[in-house]
């Protein structure tokens, strides 16, 4: 993870992280396993259920070529959209101005302010004087202030249902039965971004109870079978009874839900993999390059000749070609790696 992932993090956890009314508790598992039903439906097939965007949504690509670090072709579909004073394209865009430069530290800080007063609430909460990519980066502008318009922008959307609104509205009562049953309320509304973080709170402290350890494998299951991206990627770190066989299924579904941790790994892995022939190394390295910009894979690959490379190119791009569009970035969450 780069610093500026690091701080990304950070942000996520001082504005949303585990504090003493969000602490998971072992009472907890009770009302989870009374109000998620378990296996009582069939797995969801939509893939992109969650999603914030839907193909042909004004920033539909751009959001998308964020997740996959494509930070160049983002910049230039959300530039002319934050020109029009879009307040979502002016976050996204300052999501990823910020960090390069002083001068554009200044830009970002603009852009952002200007979302805020815009009616973006995300955009808002960066600048609580509790953030440390407030104080780090947009300095002049952390106040107080901006968490209340923050809930302001919230209240209004939680009237037309907005489930994100919703359950933020929820957690800022800073009760504990509260921000449970919103988290129950999230997941049930198929925002799973809440019980994926709750479950990362129990398996991250090392005085959770095993049945509570238990729970949180089972919530990121549940919204694993429901296509959700990151929950697959806490699997993968944190699931400790997963065998080979689940391991490879796990990792086959997640690379074709387009998880850059799966597409990471199963490029790590190929290097030293003796079955495959260098040219399938090269495709794997080349194909996981172009989907997320990860070119670690890539530099261990031996010099193809021209007579190949056009063809393994090709066959690289079908491979990138073949992953649907599903947007699991979001505003409290938007960089992941």
């Amino acid at each position: 993870m780069t610093s500026r992932l690091y701080i990304v993090f950070l942000f996520c956890f001082f504005i949303y992280g585990c504090s003493d009314f969000s602490t998971p508790q072992e009472d907890d598992i009770k009302l989870f396993k009374h109000e998620i039903s378990w296996g009582a439906l069939p797995l969801n097939d939509n893939i992109d259920i969650s999603s914030i965007y839907k193909p042909g949504d004004l920033l539909f690509d751009a959001v998308l070529a964020i997740q996959r670090n494509h930070w160049s072709k983002a910049i230039k579909e959300l530039t002319p959209y934050a020109e029009k004073k879009d307040p979502d394209a002016l976050f996204w865009l300052a999501q990823i101005s910020y960090g390069s430069n002083p001068t554009e530290n200044i830009k970002a800080g603009k852009m952002m302010l200007e979302s805020a007063q815009l009616g973006n609430p995300y955009a808002a909460l960066m600048f609580n004087p509790d953030n440390i990519i407030c104080k780090r980066y947009f300095s002049h502008y952390c106040d107080k202030k901006w968490v209340s318009k923050a809930k302001d922008i919230f209240s209004k959307q939680v009237e037309k249902s907005d489930v994100r609104a919703i359950y933020y509205t929820e957690k800022f009562k800073e009760k504990h039965d509260d921000y449970i049953n919103a988290v129950i309320y999230a997941a049930n509304n198929n925002y799973y971004y809440p019980i994926v973080n709750y479950s990362k709170d129990i398996l991250i402290d090392n005085n959770s109870t095993k049945k509570m350890k238990e729970l949180a494998i089972e919530l990121l299951n549940y919204a694993a079978d429901n296509n959700f991206v990151p929950a697959y990627d806490l699997l993968f770190k944190y699931d400790e009874v997963l065998d080979s066989k689940e391991y490879n299924l796990l990792l086959k579904q997640s690379i074709k839900l387009g998880s850059n941790v799966a597409w990471n790994r199963r490029a790590t892995s190929s290097v030293t993999d003796k079955s495959l022939s260098n040219v399938d190394k090269y495709i794997i390295a080349k194909a996981t390059y172009d989907f997320n910009r990860d070119k670690f894979a890539l530099s261990f690959i031996k010099t193809l000749d021209e007579s190949i490379i056009n063809h393994a190119n090709e066959e690289a791009q079908e491979i990138v070609d073949s992953i649907p569009k599903i947007i699991y970035i979001d505003g409290t969450h938007p960089t992941i790696d």
